[in-house]
This record gives C-alpha cells, sequence and structure tokens, in this order.
C-alpha cells in the first residue's frame, strides 16, 4: 500500500536522524568523561577509544525505543499538520488502519533491540570489565598526562612530568614515593621508560638529578645527586574482572535466580515490549491541534515517557528485592501502560477526547 511505503521511508529516516543525533551526545559525553580519566591518570590513554566505543554499543538498546517513539510521533504530526490524516479520513482510512504499519515499523526496531539487550550489551558490558581490568596492570609511566601529577601503588608512588612526547621520554619529571615511613623524592631532568631484554621487567630511567630522602615533618633530609637513576616499574596486580549481572548471559541470568539476576533478566525483556507500547502512544499522541500549539503534543510525549521509565525504574527496584514476583516480573507494567494507551486510541479513534471532561465543565 502505497500510505504504508510512505510511512515506513519517512518513519525510517526520521527515526535514524534521531538514533544519529542521540548517539552523537553519548559519544561527545563518554569522550568528556574518557578523556579526563586519562587525563587523571585513572585510565590509560590507549583504551579510551575502546571504551568509548563499548560505551555507545551499550547503549544502543536504550537509545532505539526512544528514537523510534519520536520518530513515530514527528512523522504522524506532521502529516496532522500538512492535513495528511485529514485526507486519508476522507478516503475511508482511520487511525486504526495505520496500526498495521506502526506495528510492522515497531517490530523491525524491536528485533534490534531484542538483540541487543540480551547479546549485545552484556557482551559490551563484559568486554568494557576486562579492558579496564587490563588496564590497570600499565605501569603508571603510561597512563601519565604532561602537567598533572599521576598516583601509583595506593598513592605510595607519585609521578609528574612537565612535557612527554611521543616516545614516552620525558622532561623536568618528579617523582614522590613513601616507605616504611620515609618519604624519598626524586627530581631529575629527563627521564625514559625501558625494558630489560632479560627479566622483561619495565623500568624508569632518570637522569641527572637528585634524590631527597627523609621523614616528613623534619628538616633531616638525605641529598644524593645521580646521572642516572633506574626506577622499576610495577604492575598492579591482574584480578578476576568484577562479575555483575549486567554482563551475565541468559542462562547465566536463571541460574543465579536471585533478585538482582530476576530484575536484569525482565529488565532485558522490558526494552522490546516497550518499543511496541511507546508506539502505539506516538500513534494516539501525534495529533495536533491547531488551537494548542505544535508543541503540545510533544511536552504530553515527553511526560508519557518519563512516567514509563520511572515506573519501570521502580520495577526493577521491586523485583530486586524481592517484593515483586520473579512470575510477575515488569508484565504488570506493560498491561497498565498498554491499557491505558487503549483506551486513548480508542477515544482518538471516535473522535473523542483523550480525557473526557466533567459535565459541570462542559
Amino acid at each position: 500500500m502505497i500510505i504504508h511505503r510512505s510511512f515506513y521511508r519517512e518513519a525510517g529516516i526520521t527515526t535514524l536522524g534521531i538514533t544519529a543525533v542521540l548517539l552523537v551526545i553519548i559519544v561527545f559525553q563518554g569522550l568528556s568523561v574518557y578523556l579526563g580519566r586519562a587525563a587523571m591518570g585513572e585510565e590509560s590513554r590507549d583504551v579510551v577509544m575502546t571504551l568509548l566505543g563499548l560505551q555507545t554499543l551499550r547503549k544502543l538498546d536504550l537509545l532505539l525505543p526512544l528514537a523510534l517513539y519520536f520518530g513515530v510521533l514527528l512523522t504522524l504530526s506532521r502529516w496532522y499538520r500538512d492535513s495528511e490524516m485529514t485526507v486519508l479520513a476522507a478516503c475511508g482510512i482511520g487511525l486504526t488502519q495505520l496500526l498495521r504499519p506502526v506495528l510492522i515499523f515497531s517490530l523491525i526496531v524491536a528485533v534490534v533491540v531484542l538483540l541487543g539487550s540480551f547479546f549485545f550489551t552484556p557482551y559490551a558490558t563484559r568486554q568494557t570489565d576486562i579492558v579496564k581490568s587490563e588496564s590497570t596492570r600499565v605501569p603508571e609511566v603510561a597512563r601519565m598526562t604532561p602537567g598533572v601529577f599521576t598516583e601509583g601503588q595506593g598513592g605510595k608512588r607519585i609521578f609528574y612530568a612537565a612535557r612527554i612526547d611521543a616516545k614516552g621520554d620525558m622532561e623536568d619529571v618528579f617523582m614522590s614515593q613513601l616507605e616504611t615511613g620515609r618519604r624519598a623524592v626524586v627530581v631529575a631532568r629527563t627521564g625514559h621508560p625501558y625494558v630489560d631484554e632479560r627479566t622483561g621487567d619495565k623500568f624508569l630511567a632518570l637522569r641527572d638529578g637528585r634524590v631527597y630522602d627523609g621523614e616528613p615533618g623534619e628538616a633531616k633530609y638525605q641529598v644524593l645527586r645521580f646521572e642516572i637513576f633506574n626506577v622499576r616499574l610495577e604492575p598492579k596486580r591482574l584480578e578476576e574482572p568484577p562479575s555483575t549481572v549486567e554482563g551475565l548471559g541468559i542462562r547465566d541470568l536463571l541460574a543465579r535466580g536471585d533478585g538482582p539476576a530476576v530484575a536484569e533478566f525482565h529488565w532485558r525483556l522490558a526494552k522490546p515490549v516497550v518499543v511496541f507500547i511507546l508506539a502505539l502512544y506516538a500513534l494516539v499522541l501525534a495529533h495536533t491541534d491547531a488551537r494548542r500549539g505544535r508543541l503540545s503534543n510533544l511536552f504530553a510525549a515527553i511526560l508519557v515517557y518519563l512516567i514509563y521509565s520511572n515506573l519501570l525504574g521502580l520495577g526493577q527496584t521491586l523485583l530486586k528485592k524481592g517484593q515483586v514476583p520473579p512470575g510477575v516480573g515488569l508484565w504488570w507494567l506493560h498491561a497498565g501502560m498498554l491499557l491505558v494507551v487503549i483506551y486513548l486510541l480508542r477515544q482518538r479513534a471516535n473522535n473523542r477526547p483523550l480525557i473526557p471532561l466533567p459535565r459541570w465543565r462542559r
């Protein structure tokens, strides 16, 4: 049908555009966070882009339902504004006849969301934990940023370099290390990281500097001059990546069976279901009333989305605490939202107000 193809094309383009905008926001937000952590030495600069890509993949199943919701809403709102819906109604095509293309379009997006929710997002979560865990094994100097103090060994060692080139060579190096209550401060003109070919250990070779050794709060210090001073760089002990429910597979979630696992399973299952329900709300709220302005339906749509998302968050909390049976899950929320949208759809199809006014207001 021509109307259906027109809807698929316009809604698809609009949804893709909204998805692109949301992805750009997510990418720039994540980039600022990871670059800030890399600048503070909390993350290795080499894994910033990897973590950013994994974070984007983790957010995709959350962005697509929102993008479809507003994609369908904006598409049908334009049809109302340009009187295309009026022409369709005159040809015998009402709101209920648009249910089929809206649901078919939602089905395509829901399949992608389902794959992301049950496979891509857990995979990205596991990989993020692995990358962060392996990043902790990188020596402190590999995480250094010029002009920024970098902590190591739980705060016992502090590094600073005014300048660092692409090869890792440093200028105006400062190092402070605390051992057995004594603080040793090393100041050197240059520094260069290297690997011992025999043992494979990593060292930082400091040249032309001084070592100030003493106890904090006392004026008695030993000052030693050196031409070459080698500092052994010990990476942090490799720890197992934390096992979170967000990174577990379906079988592991079902086998675990506790509150957080049940809540996570129903949350993953809720994402594709949300796609269909939000699409129905978009179909209802797309109607544009010239007397109320073009943005009235947009504000209502945002309110519906906020209410739905907050209710889902509440449902997750109740599942984690065991206050809702696992068999019920989040279906009671979906059922309530579905009943409301069916009522609103019926009111809209019969040209009645969505919320009837009391008799004394008529």
